[in-house]
């Protein structure tokens, strides 16, 4: 049951966010930077730790076609850029991101594992498998209702999300 639910919980943050990026929601500008301070991001590994040099660069930001404009806007890029240059910023709601940051492969590889969390869940309620002093993965496997149909059906929704999740993740 927990599987399903986090399948849920997690669908139901992704999907405005993917439904932001695929529509192109945002408006398009520009912002000239003022000054960009460097910043070190790091990623802990299993068997290392990585630093990533970061930037924050503010300036003022102005919208492409209203000329709507802002003062001290902050965006991080992997980039250091000079005092006066311009870089294209979209404004989405209260936040500034450069472009690139709203691709929407990483959202649609989170709601892609989702169909297998959700595959999973179901398996599991369908079999009691996970459960305390509960059967095992064959004796699970061999306990579905309709095994012909259901045995399938949840493999090739398990094996479906996760693909899909892999294509999303390094093509998109």
């Amino acid at each position: 049951m927990g599987l399903l639910l986090a399948a849920v919980v997690v669908a139901a943050i992704t999907i405005p966010e993917l439904r932001s990026e695929l529509a192109g929601e945002g408006i398009d500008g520009t912002l000239t930077i003022s000054s960009c301070e460097a910043h070190t991001k790091t990623h802990y590994g299993t068997h290392r730790r990585s630093t990533e040099l970061r930037f924050r660069c503010s300036g003022s930001w102005t919208a492409q076609h209203s000329g709507t404009s802002y003062q001290n806007i902050e965006v991080d890029t992997s980039s250091r850029f000079e005092a006066g240059s311009n870089i294209p910023v979209v404004q989405v709601g209260d936040t500034f991101e450069l472009p690139q940051d709203r691709d929407p492969g990483e959202n649609a590889a989170i709601l892609a594992l989702c169909l297998s969390l959700l595959a999973s869940g179901t398996f599991c309620l369908l079999t009691g498998f996970g459960a305390r002093n509960g059967p095992g993965l064959t004796a699970s496997w061999q306990r579905l209702p309709a095994p012909t149909i259901t045995g399938p059906l949840v493999g090739g929704l398990f094996t479906l999300g996760v693909l899909a999740a892999l294509v999303c993740a390094f093509a998109l």
